[in-house]
């Protein structure tokens, strides 16, 4: 981007992921872009570029897609995205579920692997909002919004799969290929909102392209499924795996010829939880001081025949015979044929069973052998036998601290990591002086933390009120789903977090037109947006849910 700043020529908006939190949190965003103005049009009408990941994909499709038609009209949007989303209208879930557990939607959609990811893909494909295929965004349009980026993560390569239109490459650097190009208009847009939401342990990844083409027979589907990389299928799944904000895609459409001439502000929405809850460790007591090798040898021992099963065979046999010949109570009684017949029955049975067990377990004992050479690093063979010796109750420790520190570091320490790297890049960029604004669901949520900054900009002429803190707390700490609960409802989570997006987009502009003054970029339409800003700013501490 170039250094030279023209306020507001050409916005750029990066939706973080974070599930219905980001959703309805965007949604805010760009009803409050639509009706604040500058220069006599709604600064919405100047965003250029769409970077969106998981959570924020949903918003960012819808959006992307209605304002590529002719006769778009945002209060027409807005209004439909709202009412489809309500607690009372939501069957997001409920609807994939139930497309999970019937038969007939899988034999309708053979192409597709079952699962759950699969399903909500289905559901959304359904859905008003994201109906049809990327190829709307082909062009050419009208609308000012002319590049999209839905992000997720292939899982062959580890980098970030693009679904984007423009001159941008679709997928990433190693899985280009004119193939792709060929096909990539095909795919359908509930298929790419899947992708980029399907969040780690809540879903699997979808498989590309088997499960984003329902013709395989077709000529293009089978020149892409020819190539090495493609022949198996690429895993992909969650945006939020490689870059939860979209700013690295949103920088390369910044240096695209096309734009960057006309593009002057980067908005990064986010909603990622800048808190992380201490790991801990496991302090419960050990109580089964059995070894693994001892426990595991005495499971070996009832896989066999046992001197037990011979002597019930031998004793109902001795009994069988001997009242047979008369040697037990000088006559043969039925009784004790019975008996003698019931047990020679039992201990044949319990000996056949153990020999055919004892095979059997040699065999998987073996299979376990085998797989554990084969597959277990030679330097750590020494360290996995030793556990044999261990305690059972001291290795279901040892196990369970390193599953949850596994889990925390993977799922929380590194996508936080991402994230600070990704901002450093960001704002170490001298040439996006005076073109960045971070507008975040948690800063004015009035709660004191060592991971933010909590003072209020001095810019902002009044202090947040409670009203619109506690309305940021609730926003904050929405749980990243993509469903509602009883909570949810009762706090009225949807509103609130419409709300926080249009009152946090405000008081960032506010900030973000005072450090243009401050550097001297001023003229009269800055002042008029300035006013108004703060107009509208007065209006949130009274009531912050008026605009929702």
């Amino acid at each position: 981007m170039d250094h030279k700043v023209v306020p507001f020529d050409g916005i750029g908006l990066c939706f973080s992921g974070g599930g219905y939190r980001a959703t309805f949190f965007d949604l805010g965003v760009i009803s409050y872009l639509h009706k604040i103005q500058y220069k006599g049009k709604p600064l919405l009408d100047s965003v250029v570029a769409l970077s969106t990941v998981s959570g924020g994909t949903l918003t960012g499709v819808a959006f992307g897609k209605a304002a590529q038609d002719s006769s778009f009209k945002f209060d027409e949007f807005y209004r439909s995205f709202y009412d489809t989303f309500t607690p009372e209208n939501d069957k997001l879930l409920p609807t994939a579920v139930a497309k999970l557990e019937n038969d007939d939607v899988w034999k309708k959609h053979p192409y597709k692997k079952r699962s759950l990811i699969n399903a909500f893909a289905l559901t959304y494909s359904e859905m008003e909002p994201f109906k049809g295929s990327f190829e709307v965004f082909k062009g050419p349009t009208d609308s000012a919004l002319k590049n999209v980026c839905f992000n997720a993560t292939d899982f062959s390569f580890g980098l970030v799969f693009r679904f984007q239109n423009g001159r941008g490459v679709f997928g990433n650097s190693p899985l280009k290929a004119s193939e792709l190009n060929q096909v990539k208009y095909d795919i359908q847009l509930g298929d790419i909102v899947a992708s980029s939401s399907c969040f780690p342990m809540g879903f699997e990844p979808l498989v590309f392209p088997d499960d984003y083409y329902s013709d395989h027979s077709n000529e293009d589907y089978k020149a892409l499924k020819s190539l090495p990389k493609f022949a198996k299928g690429v895993g992909i799944m969650d945006g939020g795996i490689a870059d939860n904000q979209g700013i690295d895609s949103m920088m390369k459409i910044s240096e695209r010829s096309s734009v960057k001439d006309h593009f002057n502000l980067i908005i990064v929405n986010d909603v990622s939880s800048y808190k992380m809850q201490p790991w801990l460790q496991d302090e419960s007591k050990i109580k089964d001081k059995t070894s693994l090798q001892n426990t595991f040898k005495n499971i070996l021992s009832y896989f066999k025949i046992k001197p037990l099963y011979w002597v019930v065979l031998l004793v109902g046999l001795i009994l069988f015979i001997a009242n047979g010949f008369g040697l037990i109570t000088g006559a043969s009684n039925p009784w004790i044929t019975g008996i003698g017949a019931f047990l020679t029955g039992v201990g044949l049975v319990l000996c056949i069973l153990g020999w055919i067990l004892n095979k059997e377990s040699q065999k998987v004992l073996h299979w376990v052998q085998t797989a554990f050479k084969d597959n277990v690093p030679e330097a750590l063979i020494g360290d996995i036998i030793s556990f044999e010796r261990l305690q059972i109750g001291l290795l279901k420790r040892m196990i369970t601290d390193r599953a949850t520190s596994t889990f925390k570091m993977v799922y929380d320490i590194f996508l936080k990591q991402i994230r600070r790297l990704n901002y450093e890049i960001l704002y170490e960029d001298p040439s996006l002086e005076h073109k960045l604004i971070t507008s975040t669901v948690y800063e004015l949520n009035g709660q004191k933390s060592v991971y933010k900054n909590t003072s209020i900009s001095k810019e902002v002429k009044e202090p947040p009120s409670k009203a619109l803190q506690q309305a940021a707390l609730i926003a904050s700490e929405t749980p990243t789903t993509l469903w509602w609960d009883k909570t949810d409802i009762k706090v009225k989570r949807m509103d609130n977090l419409i709300a926080c997006g249009q009152f946090t987009t405000c008081y960032n502009l506010i900030k973000y037109v005072a450090e243009l003054e401050g550097d001297d970029i001023t003229s009269d339409d800055l002042k008029k947006l300035r006013k108004d800003l703060d107009a509208d700013w007065a209006a949130f501490n009274k009531d912050p849910l008026q605009f929702v």
